[in-house]
């Protein structure tokens, strides 16, 4: 955890995306809603929504969590709001 992965959108849904990463492609990336706050406005009541990644899209970030038996891993872009 703490270090820096890179991937592409390979499927996008309301409640996050999910990568194909460039590095590992066995592992599957995941970002959720909420770890997505590249601009750092997600606790902003005045800005507006942050569109999530498109599909094929090349998306940064940092490993926030590993789940092992699932091979995946969650990825946090910016930081996390309970930082800001």
């Amino acid at each position: 955890m703490g270090s820096t992965a890179q991937g592409k959108v390979k499927d996008r849904f309301g409640f996050g995306v999910f990568l194909e990463l460039e590095d590992a492609p066995e592992v599957h990336g995941f970002i959720d809603l909420l770890s997505y706050n590249p601009d750092g406005t997600i606790n902003d009541p005045d800005a507006a929504p942050v569109p999530l990644p498109e599909v094929g899209e090349l998306v940064e970030g940092v490993v926030a969590m590993h789940v092992d038996r699932d091979r995946q891993i969650r990825i946090r872009v910016g930081l996390p709001y309970w930082e800001l």
